[in-house]
């Protein structure tokens, strides 16, 4: 697969949701540990003053973030921004490719069903 903006897109929405994903699975093992976990993309609106609209545009890997928008992130996550790009960069590209084709193939059947 060729990986041009769409794929990177998508990359970084699977990262921000794996991240959230694993903030969960940290708050439902340690609940001291958890409390100030961003565990949702709502959470994520909040902590980070980000509008939800944006948020889950970037999680379905329908959004370009500004470099601003992936800080706030990054800092509402409590981590470094190079740390959370790192971390979507090690999603590997067959998971990012699988990501891409099933979105694909249900805008096609909703295309389908109209």
């Amino acid at each position: 697969m060729e990986k041009g903006k769409k794929f990177y897109k998508y990359r970084l929405g699977l990262g921000l949701l794996q991240w959230i994903a694993n903030n969960k699975d940290i708050a439902s093992e340690d609940k001291e540990a958890g409390r100030h976990l961003v565990k949702s993309l709502r959470g994520l609106e909040s902590s980070s003053g980000i509008s939800y609209t944006i948020i889950q545009g970037i999680s379905k890997g329908q959004r370009s973030p500004e470099y601003t928008t992936l800080e706030a992130i990054a800092e509402a996550l409590n981590t470094k921004l190079s740390t959370f790009i790192a971390f979507c960069e090690a999603i590997p590209d067959a998971e990012v490719a699988k990501a891409i084709e099933k979105d694909n193939k249900s805008k096609s059947k909703k295309r389908s069903d109209k």
